[in-house]
């Protein structure tokens, strides 16, 4: 009899030990993200290594996905029940997944943490927010300013340290750097908004234009808005559509990007764009400025977010590391790492980048930047409502109040038919 026992009491204390190695064991989480190689792949799987090592009860397993595969990639998984716990994604329309119920929101995990909104760029607030909640975190986000070559402007008698401020003066330098051969061919262009990573949406802003009425809706037909059409298409008038694409047929990436062989004078482009530079026009002497306006500053962002997916069973463990992801030494890193302008205030400003004349201007912009104002039921208005109309304005077929008339229009088509089969 003792000696069976013996035998329950040795099983009982195995089941025990047993217990209480499955219960300190770690919780697993997953993060997927868009780095497959490279520096950042190798800094990123570092970061995610210090925090293992740093939250024994956490383990965080990372996938680096190619960027053009990645999508696909998360959204094939979100519908089969098994998204990461964390994941990277657009941040211009968190709304949609937001409103789908694919994310949760983080209101909660803040609060408890000490997180508050003003340690992000106020730009991104807009697009986090959804119904009253916020949704993400903005891990990165990028800001547009003009890039100029400055021996082109000595080359014409401009100031090379005097980069224009108003939509006149980008005009009026537009046209004395814009030079032409014995035959009228066109040679160098001063600057033309379709050549450069700008929309007419900055225009229309930098104009006076909200794109959004009082209710929150796209609002894309008012007069600062054609305006705005309209001082664009003033740049194509200049040169004229058959001689532009005719001059812009042989220009590339890269290397062969117009504004580092010397074929057009001043671009607006993002902050990422000054490494392009660097990278393969190391010795172009350029200059890089708030871009021009017409009364009110405007530029434009876009990025990418961290989201904890609703199918996540370790909330709490996902928030950790996220949150770590966007505390300030982390997110300076990356901006670092990766010459990319940061969703935290703070991270964006570190001492060291702050050193780069450069960085300073790109973030004085980031503080009168915006995002595109997302729509629910178009979430991509600015392709499917507007893009036609701006191509038909370029192309001679419509003027710009009637292509901007139209384009409101076909919103608010797409809104009407959204609208039919969400009842």
């Amino acid at each position: 009899m003792r000696k069976r026992v013996s035998v329950w009491l040795l099983a009982f204390s195995a089941v025990l030990v047993m217990s209480m190695v499955v219960s300190a064991a770690p919780t697993k989480i997953t993060f997927w993200h868009i780095y497959d190689g490279g520096e950042v792949q190798s800094w990123m799987k570092d970061v995610v290594r210090r925090f293992n090592e740093a939250n024994p009860d956490i383990i965080v397993e990372d996938l680096g996905v190619n960027f053009w595969d990645y999508w696909t990639k998360i959204a094939t998984a979100t519908a089969a029940g098994i998204a990461p716990d964390v994941a990277m994604n657009d941040l211009g329309n968190v709304g949609q997944r937001a409103h789908a119920d694919m994310i949760i929101p983080l209101d909660e995990y803040m609060a408890q943490s000490g997180v508050t909104l003003d340690e992000f760029w106020p730009a991104t607030h807009s697009v986090i927010i959804w119904d009253g909640q916020v949704y993400a975190m903005p891990w990165e986000t990028d800001v547009r300013v003009l890039y100029y070559n400055k021996a082109a402007f000595r080359e014409v008698g401009l100031d090379p340290e005097s980069p224009p401020q108003t939509w006149d003066e980008l005009k009026e330098y537009a046209d004395l750097l814009t030079s032409r051969d014995s035959n009228g061919r066109l040679t160098r262009i001063g600057f033309h908004p379709n050549l450069s990573n700008m929309y007419w949406w900055i225009f229309a802003w930098q104009n006076g234009a909200t794109l959004v009425d009082d209710e929150g809706k796209i609002e894309l037909y008012t007069p600062e808005a054609v305006e705005a059409l309209e001082y664009v298409k003033s740049f194509l008038d200049t040169y004229g559509l058959r001689e532009l694409t005719s001059f812009t047929s042989t220009f590339g990436g890269d290397a062969m990007d117009p504004f580092l062989i010397g074929k057009v004078a001043m671009v607006g482009n993002n902050n990422t764009f000054r490494e392009t530079i660097l990278r393969y026009a190391p010795d172009m002497e350029f200059g890089v400025a708030r871009l021009p306006h017409n009364g009110t500053p405007a530029s434009w962002s876009n990025g990418f977010s961290l989201e904890i997916s609703s199918q996540s069973k370790n909330p709490e463990a996902a928030w950790r590391f996220l949150s770590y992801l966007m505390s300030p030494e982390i997110q300076a890193e990356y901006a670092k790492v990766n010459s990319s302008l940061v969703g935290s205030i703070a991270g964006s400003t570190d001492e060291e980048l702050m050193a780069d004349p450069s960085w300073r201007v790109m973030i004085d912009e980031m503080g009168v930047s915006r995002f595109r104002p997302f729509s629910l039921e178009a979430p991509t208005w600015y392709d499917s409502s507007l893009s036609p109309e701006l191509d038909a304005v370029y192309q001679g077929m419509k003027d710009p109040d009637q292509a901007l008339r139209d384009a409101q229009k076909n919103y608010e088509d797409e809104v009407a038919r959204w609208h039919r089969t969400h009842r």
